[in-house]
């Protein structure tokens, strides 16, 4: 019979190998019957790494309770004398990444640049690579694009030389979605094209809507209506599929801002009702903030002021002691 500390460890493991494969929901259930034998027997360490696996397997699925099993590994970890430097940095980079999740940007920047930081020269290179695709999409959505390039070049250059083709996946959608920010759209249509190749190629569906919507933004920019919708559909059927709720809720706003342009008023309000009922109901503030603020513009775009203003006050609700937008309000 197998001693229970090595099953535990076997099942730590395993756990790890499926993150990595994208297989969350069998990565989770190994991560917490592992943490259940390092509790008993007292193994603060290993509890908080299995709490990091249990996490990360949460963000994926997007399940809002990645961000308490994220923080409670930390501050287990960080509870030991002396620190345990690589654990710690390790999980400084599971909390970034579910801050991403959530879009908590500067949240994301913060953790990534500890975990470097606390990691000093950090020996896993994969980690490393995420960390840097991490960092380019948080740069990216706070306005830093030069940062974000930077970043965005250093992880494509690990990926390709690990050969990760999933995580080469994801920065390639990243790096798209940067260039449609600097107005570079044939560039970005070559680094999305070449996402969602690799995602195909890889047989994964687990964020695979992500690309889907990188395609709709990019079509959008090019004014092709038809399209957007047609990438949105298809993103939005796939997260509904796999119960991606965040990435559900985005598809029902993308869509909205494509019924917006063709003045589908009704479908407008249906499409950002829906959005605003799933990011309720994952308690997911930040996202909801960001969703008011974009159903205000379109109010306001639509003559709705009264309706504009209301959104932009439930955005301002949803952050306490923080902006999302102060300065705004809609003007005639």
């Amino acid at each position: 019979m197998q001693d229970p500390d090595t099953t535990a460890r076997a099942r730590y493991l395993m756990a790890y190998a499926l993150l990595r494969l994208a297989q969350p929901i069998e990565a989770r259930t190994l991560a917490a019957a592992a943490r259940d034998h390092f509790e008993r027997t007292g193994d603060r360490l290993m509890t908080a790494e299995c709490l990091g696996h249990e996490a990360s397997a949460a963000y994926l699925l997007q399940d809002p309770s990645a961000l308490g099993l994220a923080e409670r590994g930390l501050e287990l970890c960080r509870s030991l004398q002396p620190v345990p430097r690589t654990s710690e940095a390790r999980l400084l980079f599971v909390l970034g990444s579910v801050h991403v999740t959530n879009q908590d940007w500067q949240a994301a920047i913060d953790c990534y640049e500890k975990a470097i930081t606390a990691g000093e020269v950090v020996q896993d290179l994969r980690r490393l690579s995420l960390m840097y695709s991490g960092l380019s999409l948080a740069y990216s959505e706070v306005g830093q694009l030069n940062q974000s390039a930077y970043y965005a070049q250093r992880a494509l250059a690990i990926h390709e030389t690990l050969n990760d083709r999933l995580s080469l996946a994801r920065s390639e959608t990243n790096l798209g979605l940067l260039l449609i920010k600097r107005g570079d759209l044939s560039a970005a249509d070559q680094h999305l094209t070449r996402g969602l190749a690799l995602w195909v190629e890889t047989a994964v569906e687990v964020g695979k809507a992500e690309v889907l919507l990188g395609l709709c933004e990019l079509a959008v920019a090019r004014s092709q209506r038809d399209e957007a919708e047609k990438f949105a559909i298809e993103a939005r059927d796939l997260a509904e599929r796999l119960s991606e709720k965040a990435t559900l809720a985005e598809c029902h706003m993308w869509l909205g801002r494509i019924a917006a342009e063709r003045d589908e008023h009704a479908r407008v309000d249906a499409e950002f009702g829906a959005a605003t009922g799933i990011l309720e109901s994952l308690g997911a503030s930040e996202r909801l903030s960001r969703c008011h603020v974009q159903y205000a513009e379109l109010l306001e775009k639509r003559g709705d002021l009264v309706a504009a203003n209301q959104q932009l006050r439930l955005a301002l609700g949803r952050l306490p002691g923080r902006s999302a937008r102060k300065d705004r309000t809609a003007t005639a």
